[in-house]
């Protein structure tokens, strides 16, 4: 009887230890994740459309006025009317703002069509520039 008592007390407090270490460890965990998760950097916040359309028109208007610079008209002539189609955009999605900018680039595209002989273009951007007033 008292080797089987023995047993059933040895049983029961290896079981107790058993569930403690398992919660000891777990708790361990779970302690570890939350640290983790507070150190680590926080995502980036998406970038709504307006802000990625906003810098491809900077990107566009540098790219147009070195290109020019530098003699390589067909090329500025081509980032001109890409800058001037995001600027379109942008003012559609905001409307009221951007419309400096648009006007500007819609001047300068009128200006490299112009140098490029192609006259009547650059008289239908030079009548949508001046709507914008």
């Amino acid at each position: 009887m008292t080797d089987l008592l023995h047993k059933l007390v040895s049983a029961v407090l290896t079981g107790g230890l058993i569930a403690l270490v398992g919660a000891l460890s777990v708790a361990v965990r779970r302690r570890r994740v939350a640290r983790e998760e507070a150190s680590a950097p926080a995502p980036a916040p998406a970038e709504d459309r307006s802000q990625t359309l906003l810098r491809l028109a900077q990107q566009s208007d540098r790219s147009r006025d070195e290109l020019a610079a530098q003699g390589r008209q067909e090329e500025a002539l081509a980032q001109a009317r890409a800058a001037a189609e995001h600027w379109r955009e942008l003012t559609r999605m905001r409307p009221g703002r951007f419309q400096t900018q648009r006007r500007a680039a819609l001047g300068r595209l009128g200006e490299l069509l112009a140098a490029a002989g192609q006259e009547q273009q650059a008289a239908q951007v030079r009548q949508e520039a001046a709507r914008l007033v």
